[in-house]
């Protein structure tokens, strides 16, 4: 006990004294670069670069037209017109007081980031800065154009996008090097509440995350989500969810018709996950049989999914609290949770993404428990082995907890659970549980050689716990996947799933070089695919049509044209023309990609699709599945009335400025970004096998079908695990780092 007690003491002292983050100044450093007296020179250089920064976001290149041109200087050509182009290009008086302001409110963290400290150059504020610039200058371009047209399309366009990337280079640049600044703030210091200072609001906060760990927060997010609940009745519909239903009963879904069957009379196949399917369905099944109702059985399944992830958000919350995180990260993540309507909206659909999230939640939670290190309570070390609780009586409590958590049964249980439905709830899944698994595994080993006899023994006791989750899960899909389906006759999926991006490569090729022969009326013709290309290609994709089945935001249209019959010697004619067309136009692979997958990357200007009821009514609604099924929503006034207020708060979200941030794929891709190269220049490798399952999931989505710029439920376990994964690494105490 005395031990604790003084490791207690040392972290009061602590935060009291404001000891800086690694690499970070205290915050009384901190205060005076902010806000002492710079040279005026200095002062006049930030406010410069932050007009560049603002005027660089106010360019407009559809400002620039002929006819303002004309109206100016009718005689203008050459570097005069170009002139003219770029300096309309701006906004004008139109934006001049919004701007002025905002480059008043910038020079602050301007003249602090360039000339109040030093490391605005450090290559890891420098690369993701270079990287994020170029994503918004391209992507701005992509999302109104399809193209690089408004980025590289002339003289013109160049200039503007130099002034453009200078500006967004310089708010970058700062924003990443502060970013960075407060993680050094936030994983030295506490944010802690206390009831003299807060009253009500810390006893309210105290009940809902420490006394009541799971439970209260389990209670308000099933509140909180049960308006959608009751707005969605019996669950909404997506594209899939009625093919899925379908291929349980063994009825025409469209999914098998264009794969080569095992058995012709087995219409259930692997392009939905099997496992998936049968739970839907299966649900269906029982509710007719008990029910007599298909949508009972559609509620029973959507009550299910609500039930576990409605759970596993809680249990996220209520893991944070025994790894030591404060008060109000914990509040943050619920808050997360709870307002951001993406998760109660998908809590009722009824796709594959929603429990496979849960499953990645999990693990990852599970995953962190194990990466644990072993610290000896008492060592040199041992105080951030220490978990301070808070109470009500005294306001802070000393508890000795081992920075390994006690991996009970239950923990085991969980882990094969969530490695499990990984597996099962995603084609190709298996490799995040394995992935997770392996490094926990690989870290156990590494504790294994350092620390007392005990330490030892419970770090190659969990390795082999998790090697065998790993083994478990492995065999259990191989058996699935490799015996029990083809002896069922059911048919795995397409090869076409993973070739989206060579697939969407050749349908632009087609289109900007010969669509004339791939279906566009009046298209080009330029002599460059000849016959014998033309034919290895329409022996894999079809290329009557091609050019125009082509979406720059979704390759389904394209790959649906492959053809299941197509040999392995087909497949290599046409990688072989793929791979020449390359070589000949580098440039249209390269913004078939970028335009596929640029919504990843840019917070485009589209919505992103949202599930609503109104579309969920029309896919129910549809004759394929009409013909074998009577689903349909409850029509009830209370129904009704929570379907009005979850979709006029829904669009408020999706509408107010920052708070719309929260529905944009990119905002998120770039939290990993950051946060990972944040622990990549700590070298914190530890942490960073955490981030790796969501890695994994970005992969997945950058390989997929769909752009992020209208499509997030590719991206979606990632979002879901993303929140944890940040406070576990970043927040006070940093549990994952040693030293």
């Amino acid at each position: 006990m005395a031990s604790i007690e003084r490791a207690g003491a040392a972290r009061r002292a602590a935060d009291q004294a404001g000891a800086p983050g690694p690499g970070g100044p205290s915050p009384d450093t901190t205060r005076r670069l902010w806000f002492k007296r710079y040279p005026a020179a200095q002062t006049a250089a930030a406010f410069a670069l932050a007009l560049l920064a603002t005027a660089a976001l106010s360019i407009d290149p559809s400002n620039a037209t002929y006819e303002a041109i004309q109206k100016i200087d009718p005689t203008a050509t050459g570097a005069l017109y170009i002139c003219y182009e770029v300096l309309l290009s701006f906004a004008g008086h139109e934006q001049a007081v919004m701007l002025l302001a905002l480059a008043i409110l910038l020079t602050l963290p301007i003249r602090y980031a360039v000339f109040g400290r030093r490391g605005l150059l450090r290559p890891s504020v420098v690369l993701p800065a270079a990287a994020f610039t170029a994503c918004m200058v391209f992507g701005k371009s992509y999302d109104l154009t399809d193209s690089a047209q408004l980025a590289i399309g002339g003289i013109s366009r160049c200039i503007e996008s130099l002034i453009a990337g200078a500006g967004w280079a310089v708010l970058a640049s700062t924003g990443i090097f502060l970013l960075f600044e407060c993680f050094d703030w936030f994983g030295a210091h506490r944010l802690r509440f206390s009831e003299s200072s807060h009253g009500r609001l810390w006893r309210a906060a105290d009940a809902l995350l420490n006394r009541h760990p799971f439970a209260v927060p389990l209670a308000v997010i099933a509140l909180t989500w049960a308006p959608t609940l009751l707005a969605a009745a019996p669950g909404l519909f997506m594209g899939d969810t009625g093919a899925q239903i379908r291929q349980w009963f063994n009825l025409p879904n469209g999914t098998s018709d264009y794969l080569n069957l095992i058995d012709p009379d087995v219409l259930l196949n692997g392009h939905h996950p099997v496992a998936h399917t049968a739970l839907v369905g299966g649900c269906v099944q029982l509710g007719l049989a008990v029910f007599g109702d298909e949508n009972a059985g559609l509620m029973i399944y959507t009550l299910l999914q609500f039930a576990v992830t409605a759970s596993c958000a809680a249990y996220l919350v209520s893991t944070l609290r025994r790894l030591g995180a404060g008060l109000v990260a914990r509040a943050a993540v619920l808050a997360f949770f709870v307002f951001v309507p993406m998760f109660s909206n998908y809590a009722v659909l009824v796709t594959k993404d929603v429990l496979f999230g849960d499953a990645v939640v999990l693990l990852a939670v599970q995953m962190a428990k194990l990466l644990l290190p072993p610290v000896d309570p008492g060592s040199a070390a041992g105080e951030v082995a220490l978990d301070i609780q808070t109470s009500p009586a005294t306001g802070l409590r000393i508890a000795a907890v081992p920075v390994r958590l006690p991996f009970t049964a239950r923990d085991w249980a969980l882990t094969a659970a969530a490695a499990l439905g990984a597996a099962f709830f995603r084609n190709g899944g298996v490799v995040f549980p394995l992935a997770a698994c392996v490094l926990a595994a690989a870290w156990c080993l590494i504790d294994a050689r350092r620390g007392s006899r005990d330490a030892r023994r419970v770090c190659r006791r969990a390795a082999a716990g998790a090697l065998a989750v790993a083994v478990v899960t492995v065999a259990a899909y191989l058996a699935f996947s490799k015996v029990l389906m083809p002896a069922l006759g059911i048919t795995p999926g397409s090869r076409r799933e993973m070739l989206s991006i060579p697939f969407q490569q050749t349908a632009r090729y087609a289109l900007k070089h010969d669509g004339a022969h791939a279906g566009v009326d009046g298209g080009t013709d330029d002599g460059t695919v000849g016959e014998e290309e033309r034919a290895a290609i329409d022996r894999v994709l079809g290329y009557g049509d091609l050019a125009e089945r082509y979406d720059p935001d979704k390759s389904d249209d394209v790959k649906n044209g492959f053809d299941e019959d197509a040999s392995s010697e087909d497949l290599a004619a046409y990688f072989g023309v793929w791979l020449r067309q390359l070589l000949s136009d580098p440039a249209c692979y390269v913004s078939a990609v970028a335009n596929n997958y640029f919504g990843y990357f840019y917070p485009s200007q589209r919505d992103v699709w949202v599930y609503g009821t109104a579309s969920s009514d029309e896919l129910m609604a549809r004759d394929d599945n009409r013909a074998y099924f009577d689903f349909h929503r409850a029509d009830g006034a209370l129904n009704s009335l929570c379907d009005h207020a979850v979709s006029l708060y829904r669009v408020a979200v999706q509408r107010i400025p920052l708070l719309s941030l929260t529905m944009s794929s990119s905002v998120y891709v770039w939290a990993l970004i950051l946060v990972s190269v944040y622990l990549l220049r700590a070298r914190q490798w530890r942490a960073l096998s955490l981030l790796v399952p969501l890695w994994g999931v970005l992969a997945v989505c950058l390989i997929g079908p769909c752009n992020g710029s209208t499509y997030m439920r590719y991206l979606y376990p990632m979002i879901c695990a993303l929140p944890f994964a940040v406070v576990v690494c970043l927040s006070y105490p940093r549990r994952l780092w040693r030293g």
